[in-house]
């Protein structure tokens, strides 16, 4: 006997109903996967470190209004992501990086972390600013939590307006640093020849 609905109407027309409709969408997650043989790469020079990995990683910029002729003077829209990942035998509390931007640039958000020494946005942050953690307020370890980067690593990501570098010209931060007491940064790098990213 075949399976029906209470109106009297078989299964396999209701399942042909509805896919004959073209207003549904049907979106297939598949997840995370146990796929241990061949896991994501982990950023570069992160393998290197034994303490707390810092990076930041120029996306993204497009002409913003108004447009001007001189070029010191043009805004641009700007994408960028920072990450600090705890790679050492401690946990990381309550942290907080400097990130020395210096090309008068204005932040209008900045998802997972708040800005420290500003109130909200926009803030103006062209001498440089502290981010911290927010909602994730401490790293923990590697050891305590089986690698999970969610636990152990924290990204911002950055949108906002800086002025007066135009393509091909990169508005980098100067450096940026982990401000935390009792750990002490070596001075910032670019990526090999990567002008885009800045690591510590």
């Amino acid at each position: 006997m075949k399976a029906r609905l209470r109106l009297g109407v078989p299964w396999h027309l209701v399942t042909l109903m509805l896919l004959s409709l073209p207003s549904i969408n049907f979106n297939v997650c598949h997840g995370q996967t146990d796929d241990y043989e061949s896991p994501a790469a982990p950023p570069p020079g992160l393998d290197e470190c034994n303490g707390i990995f810092l990076t930041y990683s120029f996306t993204s910029r497009e002409k913003e209004y108004p447009k001007v002729k001189n070029a010191s003077a043009q805004a641009w829209a700007f994408k960028s992501l920072a990450t600090i990942t705890n790679t050492g035998e401690h946990e990381l509390k309550g942290w907080q990086m400097f990130v020395g931007f210096q090309h008068k640039e204005v932040l209008v958000s900045a998802s997972g972390a708040i800005v420290v020494d500003g109130d909200d946005f926009p803030v103006a942050v062209g001498n440089g600013t502290i981010f911290a953690g927010n909602p994730q307020v401490d790293l923990k370890t590697a050891i305590e939590t089986a690698g999970d980067f969610t636990q152990i690593a924290a990204q911002i990501e950055i949108a906002g307006s800086v002025f007066g570098i135009k393509p091909p010209g990169v508005p980098m931060p100067k450096n940026i640093k982990l401000v935390n007491d009792g750990y002490k940064c070596p001075k910032s790098t670019l990526r090999g020849n990567n002008p885009h990213v800045l690591m510590v």
